[in-house]
């Protein structure tokens, strides 16, 4: 009904190092149908396809299910946990970092 219900973007975009993370935010009502891994397929064919990005990650709180398992559908690979890197709310948290790679992206 064009109301605005979330957002994707390049968080950093470093071309010349062939690195980008791509962020997002997504309103409660609008989870669940898929919109957040769709816009991130296209962001990700854009930087992969279109500007030579080798690397994308994805980085997200181990709170959050909902974005770890975008990463897992965007085939991404679990690197690793930044242990209370965050706070949220008043609240440390972890941070898991995924990515994938220009070369597995193209052969998915």
């Amino acid at each position: 009904d064009g109301t605005l219900v979330g957002g994707l973007l390049f968080r950093i975009f470093d071309a010349e190092g062939g690195n980008c993370e791509i962020g997002c935010w997504l309103e409660p009502a609008a989870a669940g149908r898929g919109l957040v891994t769709r816009g991130a397929r296209v962001l990700i064919d854009w930087a992969v396809l279109e500007r030579g990005i080798h690397r994308v990650e994805w980085v997200a709180s181990s709170e959050n299910g909902p974005s770890l398992n975008v990463a897992r559908r965007l085939g991404m690979k679990r690197e690793g946990v930044l242990r209370e890197a965050s706070t949220h709310k008043g609240v440390k948290q972890d941070l898991e970092v995924w990515s994938v790679l220009a070369a597995e992206w193209r052969a998915r």
